[in-house]
C-alpha cells in the first residue's frame, strides 16, 4: 500500500465523519472514481494574523454551485448545505488550520446495480479535504499562455457549467500540451472559435476602461472569483464589466489580461502565443484589483469565519472523529 507525503494533513472528512487523511478513500470501482461521475467545488480559506481568524471566502456561493452541478447530473442530495458547512468548519477547527488553505468538496455516485458504471444509482459518497495552499508566485510574476489546439467542450457534449471531474480531462489535455511547449498554461477556444477559458480558470481582458470576459454560453464555468473581480472593477474602480464574445486577436491587442479562479485568484497574463500583452508585465488595473481582492478575502467581506465556533453540528449526522484514527 502506498503511503502519503509527510506534508499531507492529518485529517479529512468522509461521509459524515472526520477521519485520518490516509483513511479518506473510496473504492476504485465506484462510479465517482472509475468514470469521473462526481461533482466538486474548491473553496479558499484565508488566514488573517491580525484578526487571528480564518475566513472561508464565498462558501455559500460555492455550495450553491455544487447543488447546480448535482442537479444537472440528477445526483441526489445526501448532505444539505448546512451539514456541509458544519462539516468543513468542524474539519478546519479540528485540524487547527491557521494558514491559507484550499478546501475541496466532492460528491459522487458510488456503486450501481451489479457494479454497473453507467447505470443510475442513488448511492452517493461525499468527502472534504483541506490542503495548505500559499499564493502562487504567478500572482506576482504573471503567466505565459498559449491558445490550445484542443477546443473547449460545449453544452451539447459535456456541459462546461457542471463542475465535474470528467470535464477536466479536456483541461488536462490542454494544460499538458501547453507545458510541453514551454508555456505556463493554455487558453481554450470554443466550437465557434472565440475565447472560452483556461484549464481551471476564467479569463478576462482589459480594453481601455472596460473589462471583458466571455459569456456563460461560451463554454465556460461561470466563475465566482470572476464575479468578485467584475464587481470590484465596477464598484471600486469605475470600470465597465461586460460579458461578450472575444476573438483570439483581441487577446493580442488587449491592454491587460488575467486569469480568475479560486485556486489561481487573480493572475496576470503577460504573454499569449509569444505576443506580449500590453507591456509584457502585470498592468496597473490588475494590480489595483489584486489589492482590492486581497482586502476583501482577508477581512471577512462575504466570508464565513472559522474561529470561534459559530455553528453547531447537525444532530442526525454527527461529525465525530473516527475511533482509532
Amino acid at each position: 500500500m502506498s503511503t502519503v507525503s509527510n506534508d499531507a494533513p492529518e485529517l479529512a472528512w468522509l461521509n459524515g465523519k472526520i477521519i485520518s487523511w490516509d483513511a479518506c478513500v473510496i473504492h476504485a470501482r465506484s462510479q465517482a472514481a472509475f468514470w469521473g461521475a462526481n461533482v466538486f467545488e474548491g473553496v479558499r480559506a484565508y488566514w488573517n494574523p491580525d484578526h487571528e481568524q480564518l475566513y472561508l471566502y464565498r462558501l455559500d456561493d460555492h455550495l450553491r454551485r455544487l447543488r447546480a452541478s448535482m442537479k444537472c447530473l440528477n445526483m441526489p442530495v445526501t448532505y444539505d448545505d448546512a451539514e456541509l458547512r458544519g462539516a468543513v468548519l468542524a474539519l478546519l477547527r479540528e485540524s487547527n488550520t491557521r494558514q491559507d488553505t484550499h478546501i475541496v468538496f466532492v460528491t459522487g455516485f458510488n456503486f450501481g446495480t451489479n457494479f454497473d458504471s453507467l447505470g443510475y444509482t442513488e448511492d452517493t459518497l461525499t468527502h472534504i479535504t483541506a490542503l495548505p495552499m500559499p499564493r502562487s508566485p504567478r500572482y506576482e510574476s504573471g503567466v505565459s499562455v498559449a491558445v490550445s489546439s484542443w477546443r473547449r467542450i460545449s453544452d451539447e457534449t459535456s456541459p462546461p457549467r457542471i463542475k465535474t471531474g470528467a470535464n477536466y480531462h479536456n483541461s488536462r489535455l490542454a494544460q499538458h500540451e501547453a507545458v510541453r511547449n514551454g508555456h505556463d498554461t493554455a487558453l481554450f477556444l470554443n466550437q465557434r472559435g472565440t475565447l472560452a477559458e483556461a484549464p481551471g480558470c476564467c479569463v478576462a481582458v482589459v480594453l481601455g476602461n472596460e473589462i471583458v470576459t466571455p459569456p456563460g454560453t461560451s463554454g465556460v464555468l461561470e466563475g465566482i472569483t470572476l464575479d468578485t473581480m467584475g464587481r470590484l472593477a465596477s464598484e471600486r474602480l469605475g470600470l465597465t464589466f461586460q460579458r461578450r464574445e472575444i476573438d483570439r486577436t483581441e487577446l493580442y491587442l488587449a491592454d491587460e489580461a488575467m486569469l480568475c479562479g479560486t485556486l489561481a485568484e487573480l493572475q496576470p497574463i503577460i504573454r499569449v502565443d509569444g505576443v506580449d500583452i500590453g507591456t509584457g508585465k502585470p498592468g496597473p488595473i490588475l494590480r489595483e484589483l489584486q489589492q482590492l481582492y486581497d482586502q476583501e478575502v482577508r477581512t471577512g467581506g462575504q466570508s464565513t469565519p472559522v474561529y470561534p465556533a459559530t455553528e453547531t453540528h447537525v444532530e442526525d449526522k454527527p461529525l465525530t472523529l473516527e475511533a482509532g484514527q
